[in-house]
């Protein structure tokens, strides 16, 4: 998943792409402007850490969508982040104010999939074909929500029961890196099937016999993300960080949800 993909003038993408990058270097992009409604949504959020964190994301998501592109389009067609769109659409509700990201070449109208995330200062991005299935998340190793439950950590809650006789089966550290990994790929896979961690199914189940069905997908690729894991653009991820990549190739790779084993990239 680290190489990139043959340049095609139409697709231009062939497999997904990822990225990650401290939120601080959104600093260094001071042209990188954010769209009207983007504002408009940056004013909901609390002022500080959150509304900052909400711009800087945004700002990321397009210089690191720019410099994945510009390795997979045909030479000469430099992109840059102001030439990108992010849009949203909700399965659910049909709103376009949240909901699964696609990015958009305003010029061409081109779009692609798009999936991202924000933890512990960090960005997260990953790029796909248009009508792929999609979803990334990052967990932070250091987080205390990933300790061992007393009836109100995420572990008393957010794993079913078969993941939790798994987990008591490690030593505490192993345990709660297994907890982070499980974590970011159920937000991987939630993102992925457009239902998100609060669907009528709850919270996806990435172990087990009771997994997801999306993970039971035909062509399904699941990357997991360790840390000082090398993305696309070379790259880095800290040492504190764990993250997930799910990608199903096209829509009936969900629609057709009978069969199908996993494919660890």
């Amino acid at each position: 998943m680290h190489d990139v993909p043959g340049k095609s003038p139409e697709a231009g993408l062939s497999a997904p792409l990822w990225a990650a990058a401290p939120l601080a270097e959104a600093a260094t992009h001071p042209a990188v402007r954010l769209l009207p409604d983007e504002l408009a949504r940056a004013g909901a959020y609390l002022a500080g850490r959150p509304r900052d964190d909400f711009v800087a994301g945004r700002i990321l998501v397009r210089v690191l969508a720019a410099d994945l592109l510009n390795r997979v389009m045909p030479s000469g067609r430099g992109i840059l982040p102001g030439d990108l769109e992010l849009t949203q659409y909700c399965q659910q509700c049909a709103s376009v104010a949240h909901g699964t990201p696609k990015l958009r070449m305003a010029k061409t109208g081109q779009s692609f999939s798009l999936s991202y995330a924000r933890t512990a200062g960090w960005l997260l991005l990953a790029l796909a074909p248009a009508n792929s299935r999609l979803g990334v998340d990052l967990a932070d190793l250091d987080d205390s929500a990933f300790s061992s439950g007393d009836g109100g950590m995420l572990e008393d809650y957010a794993y079913a029961r078969e993941e939790r006789e798994r987990l008591e089966l490690l030593p505490e550290s192993e345990r709660q890196r297994l907890r982070a990994r499980w974590w970011a790929l159920k937000e991987a896979v939630a993102k992925a099937s457009g239902e998100g961690l609060a669907g009528e199914a709850g919270i996806p189940v990435v172990a087990g016999k009771n997994v997801h069905p999306l993970l039971h997908s035909p062509g399904l690729r699941v990357l997991d993300l360790d840390p000082e894991s090398l993305d696309s653009l070379g790259a880095m991820l800290p040492p504190h960080l764990v993250g997930s990549l799910v990608w199903a190739p096209g829509p009936e790779a969900w629609e057709n949800r009978v069969g199908g084993a996993v494919g660890i990239a």
